[in-house]
């Protein structure tokens, strides 16, 4: 008689079993990880900074942002030169940028800068270079005119 009984309830305690494992796999699939962007997992970048100089010493420099222009500063680089010549040197762009700052100068109220927005973690490439003149109606002539300053990841 237990055999008959045993054999009568195979079918439920292989019910039970299914809807175990099958509450195990869900519990599983709910409670797993979320889904992290890619950006968010990409580390620290490596910038190359490349600043030629043409005509008059001149200098360049990087500043970085989380949130915007007004939002967290952090960090920056900068990177001199004489005239004529192209130095190059590296620096950090941080995994949660998203902004910068940047520019080339040669003094004398000589320069242009930058502002740029990316996706935090992304590549970057831009280019800045110093005009021929001083902004306004009596611009003076930049002596470095045509200075470039690069940054690159």
């Amino acid at each position: 008689m237990s055999s008959t009984i045993s054999r009568r309830l195979a079918p439920v305690r292989l019910g039970i079993l299914t809807f175990g494992v099958l509450m195990v796999l869900i519990a599983a699939s709910v409670s797993a990880p979320a889904v992290v962007p890619a950006h968010a997992t990409t580390g620290d970048r490596t910038v190359t900074m490349t600043l030629k100089c043409t005509g008059a010493s001149c200098s360049g420099s990087v500043f970085w942002y989380q949130g915007g222009l007004t939002g967290t500063p952090l960090g920056s680089a900068s990177i001199a030169g004489a005239a004529d010549t192209t130095t190059k040197g590296t620096t950090t762009q941080p995994a949660a940028a998203d902004t910068l700052t940047f520019g080339v100068g040669s003094g004398n109220g000589c320069g242009r800068g930058y502002s740029e927005y990316f996706t935090a973690g992304s590549p970057i490439n831009f280019t800045a270079k110093e005009p021929s003149k001083t902004p306004g109606s009596y611009g003076t002539p930049c002596a470095g005119s045509g200075s470039t300053f690069n940054i690159k990841s």
